[in-house]
């Protein structure tokens, strides 16, 4: 057995039986692929801001540092479902970047507590208040949360009645509905229709749009699957079951009669995880596998990406 290490790659005859049989790109909305294109690449990162949030002029964006994401309240429903990523600009303005990547009720409160979290965090007890920058949320979500007459992409933040002027814009939030969005790779004019059609798209094409600007591109470089180390795959894989584990949690709930099949579907994608690591299942493994409820699917994803033989994974 060939041992996973960083610089395991792909070799060429995987490679080819994967172009058989999956779409070429990762899905940028992924928590581990997400975080691969933006937090690891400042250019990428300016360019989506510039470009998502029109920013032009004086307001745009040349240089941008990364914060850490403890900076932003946790809360238990948001766990693995909201992918963060907070940086601040040349001028000391701060942004965050997120994925929601599934529905919830309070979702506009909970982002106006963030920005509001964020805001008054830049302070110390008793500092001044002429300190403090502006936040601004952009927000990408696979659904849409507005009516059908606001865009796919829109703007927010407060304005007084009368005048429709704002003199309190500390704070504002953008929202990206990529339900909303539907253009084909022939409308695609501008640098954001670029970056918004691979946030929506790209798990799904076989090459890259080709007048795309060079960020974009580079940006569907990193997601081609073929270019990953093997501990990337199985980073990717489990962040995608940790979302399947949030939200089977309350499908669960709210139908229980459709567990059978949501079973199946996550037994499914861990015995594909057990072949990129270990390349060969026994028959009666991946047998027992797809027997197993889910309290046992979950125990068995919690051991997979530490286990270095197949018996590590089964452990009774």
């Amino acid at each position: 057995m060939k041992n996973i290490e960083q610089t395991d790659v792909l070799d060429e005859e995987e490679i080819t039986l994967a172009e058989q049989f999956e779409p070429r790109y990762f899905n940028p909305r992924n928590d581990v692929a997400f975080k691969k294109v933006f937090v690891n690449h400042v250019d990428l990162t300016m360019s989506f801001l510039n470009s998502t949030l029109r920013l032009e002029g004086d307001r745009k964006i040349v240089k941008i540092e990364f914060l850490p994401t403890e900076r932003l309240p946790v809360t238990a429903e948001a766990k693995k479902s909201i992918l963060d990523v907070l940086c601040t600009d040349q001028k000391g303005h701060q942004y965050i970047i997120e994925v929601q990547n599934k529905y919830m009720l309070n979702y506009v409160q909970r982002v106006q507590h963030y920005a509001s979290h964020l805001y008054s965090g830049q302070l110390e007890k008793a500092d001044n208040y002429l300190k403090l920058k502006p936040v601004t949320l952009l927000s990408i979500l696979n659904h849409s949360i507005f009516p059908d007459d606001v865009s796919y992409l829109s703007f927010h933040h407060n304005i007084e009645k009368e005048t429709k002027i704002s003199y309190l814009n500390d704070m504002s939030y953008a929202f990206i509905e990529l339900s909303k969005f539907n253009k084909k790779v022939e409308d695609l004019k501008s640098t954001e229709d670029y970056w918004i059609f691979m946030m929506k798209e790209a798990a799904y094409l076989r090459e890259a749009p080709k007048h795309a600007p060079e960020e974009v591109k580079q940006a569907y470089g990193i997601l081609e699957k073929h270019k990953w180390t093997r501990l990337e795959r199985l980073a990717y894989e489990q962040a995608k079951i940790g979302l399947m584990d949030d939200l089977e949690a309350i499908r669960t709930a709210r139908v229980e009669g459709m567990a059978e099949g949501r079973t199946e579907g996550k037994a499914a994608m861990l015995l594909e995880i057990m072949r990129i690591k270990f390349k060969i299942i026994p028959e009666q493994l991946e047998s027992a596998v797809m027997q197993m409820n889910v309290d046992e699917l979950s125990a068995l994803s919690s051991r997979i990406l530490d286990a270095k033989t197949l018996k590590d994974i089964f452990l009774d």
